[in-house]
Formats: structure tokens, C-alpha cells, sequence
């Protein structure tokens, strides 16, 4: 077998088969060509070609700020990886932009962004862009790599008002036919989510050892702010977690078969029991999963509970997202109490007179 030389390419044989490793790209160039044969030249040449590395974003454009942006302690170590993962999302949506000039980004440049967006992937994802947008110019203001965040004064797009508002919170009779109807797999999860606020990655990642028997505790981890909460776990989520299938999986929470949920799995079940129920009439359009997590807030606000101790439980940094969530709740009952107060006092400050 004559042995062919090639520069920057290791050539040896493994079981008879001749092979060749790519020195510069790492890769491992296989049969079916012969070695030196213009084919085999040309997918060597298409692996180094992948392995370049890529030019630098040249200064003043929009992919420089992200780079920059991507490289910073706020980026790398004081966002959760939840929003990390999200912000790559939309970093990766503004890929193609990356040769702009940043004086080209003026404000009717941004709202030009923000309706082609709402166009290919709805008003949710286009004012996401813009919080994305606005945060990767807020840190090049502050590095002096920008001079202006032109998000500053445009204005996200209003949900339209003859359109449900997404994951909005469940109805006691629409919580009261799923816990009804979900099967055991079903329904721990839900009830996780719609009484301690557990975001759906939450609960089917969370571990077994998670739920200490013994104490009675439940503890996680929030996905965004990676704050720990560890409570009692109420009785009807405790309830739930015992009748779930014997298993022996890391997590704590399993399909119907005892193994450990995949998100697309989960989603599948998931739905496929609402929509019986839209179908018989028991719940309206529009419930998700996130929509259990306004429904513990709203119920931990109707309560009575203020936001601080609602975004303790969420697992939220700050108060402002657990006013949020519980922002549709019904606060008549909780005032009466306030009202029957107040005459009561207002009474005996009379009887003072």
C-alpha cells in the first residue's frame, strides 16, 4: 500500500482501512474516497473551510456590540441560563445584522426590526427583541462602544383586545375539571405548577431527592434567578407526588411508564387533555402550563399574601414580576376584610367623640 503524504494530515490504517486526521480542524477524514484522489482533496478542503475561524466583527457595527456584550460578567455570570438562553435566541435572530453600523440603528430602525419580527415570529418574540436589543446597548453605552440606546423610545407592541392574553391564570371550574380528569403522571406536575408556581422545566427536571418524604419539604431551584425555595409541601401536592408510578429515575416527577418526562412528551400528554376537555365544553381556550404559574400567584394574592412573599415562593428576584403575575386577581373578598376593619375602628374612634 504506497502511503501518500500529506502536510498537516496524519495518515495511518485501522483493520486494513486506510484513514487520514486533520491535524489543524480535528476531524477524521473517512473512506469512500481514496486518499489523494480529487475527491478526497475537496472534502478535505470543505473541512478546513468549516474549521477557519471566523473573522473579527469589525468595530462600530452591531456584531462587535454583541460580541462585547457576550464577553461581559453580566452576560457570562449575572443572568440566570433560562434568560441566557433566551437572549441567544434572539442573538441568533439578529445574526444577518451583524455588518450594520451602529449609526444606522435609529429608532425608526429598531421599530423596522421590531414589525419584521412580530411578522415572522409574533408579538411576544418582536418585544423580546427590543428588551434584547436595549440590554446589548445599555452595556455599550457603558463601555463607550455606543453613544445611544435607540430602543429607548419605541414602544412595544400591545397585545389586541379581542385576543386572550397567553398563559393566562385558570378558573376555579377550569381547575377544577383538569385536577379532575389528569391522570397520575398529569397530575403532580400540575399541581406543582398551579400551587407553588413551577415553571414546566422546573418540575420535570427537578430531582427525586427533591421532596424530602421524611420533613415533608419540597425544594427547587428557580430556573431565572436561581434562587432556592424550599417549603412544606401542601397536602394535595403531597397527595399527587405519592401516587405517581413506582420508579427508580433520577427526577422526581415520571411519565406513565416510570421513566422521566421529555419536554416534547410532556407537551403532547399535556394538551391532549385539554383539548378533550375543550372539546366537552369544561375549559375555554387559551390554558397552558405557564398560565398555572399566574394561577398560584392570583391565588396566593386573593389570599392575601403580599408580592414579596408571592415572588419569594415564585422564586423571583423582584417584586415586579410577582405583581405581574397576580395582577388578574380578584381582591374584593381580601378588602371586605379591610373594609369590616376599618368600621370597626371608625366606631370606636366614634364612640371616642
Amino acid at each position: 500500500m504506497t502511503k501518500v503524504r500529506v502536510p498537516g494530515v496524519k495518515i495511518y490504517v485501522s483493520r486494513g482501512i486506510l484513514y487520514a486526521y486533520d491535524r489543524a480542524s480535528g476531524a477524521r477524514l473517512t473512506p469512500p474516497h481514496a486518499i489523494g484522489t480529487p475527491e478526497w482533496w475537496r472534502a478535505l478542503e470543505t473541512i478546513r473551510a468549516k474549521a477557519k475561524p471566523k473573522p473579527a466583527e469589525a468595530p462600530g457595527t452591531w456584531g462587535a456590540l454583541v460580541v462585547s456584550y457576550r464577553g461581559s460578567p453580566r452576560f457570562l455570570d449575572d443572568i440566570a441560563p433560562r434568560t441566557r438562553s433566551d437572549y441567544l435566541h434572539v442573538l441568533d435572530y439578529l445574526a444577518p445584522l451583524h455588518e450594520v453600523g451602529l449609526d444606522r440603528w435609529t429608532r425608526g430602525f429598531v421599530a423596522t426590526l421590531r414589525d419584521k419580527a412580530q411578522r415572522e415570529r409574533g408579538r411576544r418574540f418582536a418585544n423580546y427583541v427590543l428588551s434584547v436589543v436595549s440590554v446589548v446597548f445599555v452595556h455599550g453605552i457603558e463601555r463607550e462602544l455606543a453613544e445611544t440606546n435607540p430602543v429607548r423610545d419605541v414602544r412595544k407592541l400591545r397585545r389586541p383586545k379581542n385576543q386572550p392574553r397567553a398563559n393566562r391564570p385558570w378558573s376555579s371550574e377550569e381547575w377544577e375539571a383538569v385536577i379532575a380528569a389528569a391522570p397520575p403522571e398529569l397530575l403532580a406536575p400540575i399541581l406543582l405548577g398551579g400551587v407553588l408556581g413551577y415553571r414546566q422545566g422546573e418540575a420535570l427536571s427537578v430531582k427525586r431527592d427533591s421532596w424530602n418524604r421524611e420533613a415533608g419539604t419540597l425544594t427547587r431551584v428557580s430556573a431565572k434567578s436561581g434562587k432556592v425555595v424550599k417549603v412544606q409541601a401542601p397536602e394535595t401536592v403531597a397527595a399527587a407526588l405519592a401516587r405517581l408510578p413506582a420508579h427508580a429515575a433520577a427526577t422526581l416527577l415520571v411519565n406513565s411508564r416510570g421513566r422521566p418526562w421529555r419536554e416534547d412528551g410532556f407537551r403532547g400528554s399535556f394538551f391532549r387533555l385539554i383539548r378533550r376537555l375543550e372539546a366537552e365544553g369544561k375549559v375555554a381556550d387559551g390554558l397552558t402550563f405557564h398560565g398555572l404559574r399566574h394561577t398560584a400567584a392570583t391565588q396566593m394574592r386573593q389570599l392575601g399574601f403580599d408580592t414579596r412573599t408571592i415572588a419569594d415562593m415564585l422564586g423571583q428576584e423582584t417584586e415586579g414580576m410577582a405583581a405581574h403575575y397576580s395582577r388578574e386577581a380578584d381582591l374584593e373578598p381580601k378588602l371586605r376584610g379591610v373594609v369590616d376593619k376599618l368600621d370597626e375602628a371608625n366606631r370606636t374612634r366614634g364612640r371616642r367623640v
